[in-house]
């Protein structure tokens, strides 16, 4: 445990970190990540799960979900990381495929330190460590909109902790079986573990992926958050105005002053996330014909433009005669 906090704050010193420390349960429901983000009223953006010596299962990534949305539908934004033992995984190849999995607000680490603190500690216990920590604090440290992924900005590696690569059953990338089709095929399947690059120094994270399909508008960590950033910000500036008065025109049309206050209202955040280069557009729009006198329910539709990641950059070279 102290090794993930400490990875934490070496990949992110700036950071905030609760810290919860919960009993084996005979049954695992994952509730101690609502009590945690409770006790922090909601503050926490990000969670790191770390099953401390018992066997990875997608089961848990399915509850944990499960536990992670009722906390997004009560306004307590949150996605998690999962890190659990797979010591006895000894092929890794045959783990479970989580893009059949429909729980994007879960993300799967696989990865480990494989010379330095991280692997001392597998050897020690007989159990995966992960990059659970270092993974949760690059989380923190990104923008809603980044991809952990970043090659210029997310590199792991101190020179010495995670500098020498492993997956968390303890087999290192310098291993025979791990090749650049196992890499891939892992990947696929939505986990998240380092990775080098050749003439690059350091590690870096091989996405920053969710564990639901890769065709999903959720598929990543950066489309959960920057969504999560654009509800929280919307529902801030939205609540003062519940239960308000709305002006009609004579025909039972909402006014175009009322459509521009509630519009402005909802675009406020909106535009700071366009500013800081975490949404590249946003389109508010308010049906004026809808009746609210009998419903009682203004509806506000909003459309969000993300920021692209180029997760692969194609460049064709060849010779020519002349340039």
């Amino acid at each position: 445990m102290h090794y993930h906090i400490s990875e934490y704050f070496r990949i992110q010193p700036k950071g905030n970190l609760f810290v919860g420390i919960y009993a084996v349960p005979s049954t695992y429901t994952f509730s101690e990540i609502a009590t945690i983000q409770n006790f922090a009223n909601g503050k926490i953006r990000q969670i790191g799960v770390f099953k401390n010596g018992a066997a990875f299962a997608s089961a848990d990534i399915t509850t944990i979900n499960g536990v992670c949305a009722s906390l997004v539908a009560a306004h307590k934004e949150i996605v998690a990381l999962y890190g659990a033992d797979i010591s006895a995984v000894s092929d890794i190849s045959t783990i479970a495929d989580l893009s059949a999995l429909s729980a994007n607000l879960v993300s799967a680490v696989i990865g480990q330190d494989g010379a330095a603190l991280g692997a001392a500690i597998f050897y020690a216990t007989g159990k995966s460590v992960t990059t659970l920590g270092a993974t949760l604090g690059a989380v923190a440290k990104a923008k809603v909109s980044q991809s952990i992924a970043w090659v210029a900005q997310f590199n792991i590696s101190n020179g010495v902790e995670c500098d020498v690569l492993a997956f968390a059953n303890g087999v290192s990338f310098s291993n025979s079986s791990v090749t650049d089709g196992l890499l891939t095929s892992l990947q696929d399947k939505r986990y998240i573990f380092l990775r080098k690059f050749v003439g690059v120094a350091g590690s870096y994270f091989n996405e920053n992926s969710s564990s639901i399909a890769v065709s999903s508008d959720y598929a990543y960590i950066a489309d959960n958050r920057t969504i999560q950033k654009a509800t929280r910000g919307i529902y801030t500036n939205l609540a003062p105005a519940l239960n308000s008065p709305i002006v009609l025109n004579a025909d039972g049309t909402i006014s175009d002053e009322a459509i521009a206050y509630f519009t402005g209202l909802a675009e406020e955040p909106l535009i700071q996330m366009i500013r800081d280069a975490e949404l590249s557009g946003e389109q508010v729009v308010i049906n004026s014909t809808q009746n609210i006198l009998s419903t009682g329910i203004l509806v506000i539709s909003v459309n969000l433009v993300q920021v692209a990641t180029g997760r692969n950059i194609q460049v064709n070279i060849g010779y020519s005669v002349s340039v």
